[in-house]
């Protein structure tokens, strides 16, 4: 089943309907955060805590957490020391420190020297909306510069949990444990150094809040690859028509042609400038190829589906064809690369069924705005981008929409996608699955999910993109093992 992931707000108020509509004491809540952290800190910190852990705690809730946690370590002899903010605290925080005090834990006022075995951040939760200042600040970058893991509380101080964008300074995780839900900060690129490894506890919210987002998992996708009938031939197995490629970028057509055969296309047709043959040569044999220099969106009527753009040109000639096959062309249709280039600023949606994968800098110029822009607030990016068609904002962890009320996170690849041409396998893979049937919401998600499934099948930090669609029949073959996207275990019930 996909992961369900909120907002902050979202979160603030599953808690706060948990607490005053359902009746579930807040400290209660807090017993079961702190005993979610204690477990993953006894389970993947063990030698580390036993040489002394350093709890970094606030004055609100996530504070409270962590005195929670200071007590229940000190229960199993872990030794350990509260760093704690001065100031008013919240009542349920200023109950777990009492109890911390009277207890003999050492809380301390000021940073003092030395590196622990271990440090826990629980200073600022999802409620963080300003930039982090003062002794706060001080002690997340001294933090960060400790030679000790640290793990964040719920989320690492500093973050947004909405954008994930780095209000201030922010705390460098090796691991979050995030309580109830991920939050959508979580995934963001900016918050990519500071989240580190990822699991959910679920410590019992409810509420009628229905999540802004999900991660989906490897089991979801293989439910849903196209199967094929024992008497099935190719021409039931869809018929792409991939356009692009020119005489300078012809391996980017042979890139997206080959990943489609790969990801179970029945029949793949490449439209291509003359000039360009000579250059085909690791081209599949089984791909048709229809040398033209003005490919007609009205003669594709008989395709299933269309894969626009990858290294097609940017010429003016290239540039008006590539419009008039989004304005025109009467098949689901995704399109990328220069193809999303020559749409140039704002465009209009089509009348057809379109998708898009642009990476950051496409999305700049499809929105107007610039890369840094997109990257700020990439959820905002994505909904700005779904007005125009259902979109694959690529990036770490890729965001799927179509304009709905929720979006998709991809969490599958690797830094080995870094290179080139690997844009293109995907391309052919969400064309490929367009071709078999699928929506475009779901092609995307699964193309997104696949590619980078093969990528980490590699198991290396550097592959050739044709790598991606060698493996790609594997890849989905196995795709059910990729089914742990985000660990999680529950505190409460069977």
């Amino acid at each position: 089943m996909p992961h369900s992931v909120f907002t902050g707000t979202q979160l603030r108020a599953l808690d706060a309907h948990t607490i005053e509509q359902m009746g579930v004491s807040s400290l209660a809540l807090m017993e079961l955060a702190g005993r979610a952290v204690c477990e993953d800190i006894l389970a993947f910190f063990s030698d580390e805590a036993r040489h002394g852990v350093w709890i970094l705690a606030g004055r609100g809730n996530n504070g409270g957490d962590g005195f929670v946690i200071a007590r229940m370590l000190h229960q199993k002899k872990i030794p350990v020391e509260i760093f704690a903010l001065s100031g008013e605290s919240t009542e349920d925080c200023a109950q777990m420190a009492l109890v911390v005090e009277r207890m003999g834990i050492p809380v301390h006022s000021k940073w003092k020297e030395g590196c622990p075995g271990l440090v826990v951040d629980a200073l600022f939760g999802t409620g963080l909306s300003r930039s982090v200042e003062g002794v706060a600040a001080e002690w997340i970058v001294k933090a960060n510069e400790l030679s000790s893991p640290v793990l964040a509380v719920d989320i690492p101080s500093g973050l947004c949990a909405d954008s994930g964008r780095v209000l201030g300074v922010g705390v460098e995780a090796d691991m979050t444990v995030s309580l109830g839900y991920a939050k959508t900060g979580q995934f963001m690129e900016s918050a990519s150094q500071h989240v580190g490894k990822l699991r959910v506890a679920n410590i019992g919210l409810m509420g009628p809040q229905s999540p802004a987002a999900e991660v989906v998992c490897g089991q979801w996708v293989a439910d849903r690859l196209p199967k094929r009938a024992l008497d099935a031939h190719k021409g039931q197995s869809g018929h792409l028509a991939v356009i692009a490629g020119s005489r300078e970028k012809a391996g980017a057509a042979v890139l997206a042609c080959n990943a489609a055969l790969a990801a179970g296309c029945g029949l793949v047709t490449l439209f291509i400038h003359p000039d360009a043959l000579d250059r085909l040569g690791q081209l599949g044999p089984e791909i048709m190829v229809r040398p033209t220099e003005h490919p007609d969106a009205m003669g594709l009527e008989d395709f299933d589906a269309l894969a626009v753009g990858p290294g097609f040109g940017l010429g003016i000639a290239q540039q008006s064809q590539l419009r008039a096959l989004w304005e025109a062309a009467p098949l689901p249709a995704v399109f990328d690369a220069d193809a999303l280039t020559a749409l140039g600023a704002r465009p209009k949606s089509s009348v057809h069924p379109r998708c898009m994968t642009p990476h950051p800098g496409e999305a700049g110029r499809l929105l107007g705005c610039s890369t840094q822009d997109v990257q700020a607030d990439r959820q905002a990016a994505l909904a700005r981008l779904t007005e125009i068609s259902p979109c694959l904002l690529k990036g770490r962890n890729s965001l799927i929409g179509d304009g709905g009320d929720r979006f998709r996170i991809n969490t599958t690849g690797s830094a080995a996608l870094a290179t080139a041409g690997s844009g293109d396998v995907l391309t052919g893979i969400v064309g490929a699955l367009l071709a078999q049937g699928l929506a475009r919401l779901d092609a995307l998600t699964m193309g997104a999910f696949l590619h980078g499934w093969a990528a980490e099948r590699v198991g290396r930090g550097y592959l050739a993109a044709s790598e991606l669609y060698v493996d790609l029949g594997s890849a989905m073959a196995t795709v059910a093992e990729r089914d742990t996207v985000l660990p999680t275990r529950s505190l409460i019930g069977p």
